[in-house]
């Protein structure tokens, strides 16, 4: 059965960095986001097709759409709701921006009345958040590139004043560096001019540097596949730290355009 794709309009458009665009969405029609998402909640969206300013929501729609469809397929893409407002009437999505994305070309070009298409807005089929803390967890390490960026932003957002964090965050350019709001107690790591498609990534090597804490701890971690298969092994040998006690995911694939996450686990 197909998960329904419900319209959205674009409201405003702001470029936070060189390579980081916010577009706020309203719900159109009597649908509403939720308001109780969860860090790196996921929410998969239907765009305009390249010249396009509105998604096609038609074939989505389909009762005969779904896994195996065999049909054409209009584009649609994976994101992080990074912030909810009006009890779910209007959301905001991070998009990171770069050369030859279909998302990406659009984010750049996007202006309010542009219409996407947003699935699963009924909690039954609503997309899965991965981040998954122990309620006993003392200390965080939260690790990202920038596709990663806007979970780990909203997960620093929640985090509670007693917890003590590290942040390690892979940008494009200094120019980059966003402003994070933690009440926690966080070190936030910034690396720049690696990694995100432009050169071999560090965030392996500086996940080496950290040491096992001496407290329940949690790591989230969510960047290119490769990467994150790498830090994964990293966290599960060196560390010791068991599979219930950490959430990697790769988000993208070096060289790969693709719809899901490329990695999870």
């Amino acid at each position: 059965m197909a998960i329904p794709c419900s319209p959205a309009r674009v409201v405003s458009t702001k470029r936070l960095s060189p390579h980081m665009i916010r577009i706020q969405f309203e719900a159109v029609g009597g649908w509403r986001w939720f308001i109780d998402g969860v860090g790196d909640e996921r929410i998969d969206i239907a765009i305009p097709r390249p010249g396009e300013t509105v998604a096609e929501l038609d074939t989505f729609n389909l009762p005969e759409y779904g896994r195996g469809w065999q049909g054409e397929e209009p584009p649609w893409r994976h994101y992080t709701v990074r912030d909810v407002h009006d009890g779910g009437a209007r959301i905001d999505i991070d998009f990171v921006v770069h050369d030859g994305g279909i998302a990406s070309s659009w984010a750049e070009r996007a202006e309010p009345g542009h219409m996407i298409g947003v699935f699963g807005v009924d909690r039954e089929s609503a997309s899965a958040s991965y981040y998954n803390q122990p309620a006993d967890a003392e200390y965080q390490l939260l690790v990202a590139d920038a596709t990663g960026l806007p979970g780990l932003g909203r997960i620093l957002e929640q985090l509670p004043a007693h917890m003590r964090a590290t942040a390690i965050v892979e940008v494009c350019d200094e120019a980059d560096v966003l402003e994070l709001t933690t009440e926690a107690d966080v070190t936030v790591i910034w690396k720049t001019g690696s990694g995100n498609g432009l050169a071999p990534s560090v965030l392996a090597d500086e996940v080496q540097n950290i040491s096992e804490p001496g407290v329940p701890w949690y790591a989230w971690v969510a960047c290119e596949a490769a990467t994150s298969r790498a830090i994964r092994k990293d966290l599960r040998g060196r560390l010791g730290l068991a599979r219930d006690r950490h959430n990697v995911v790769g988000y993208w694939t070096q060289n790969l355009a693709g719809d899901m996450p490329a990695d999870v686990d």
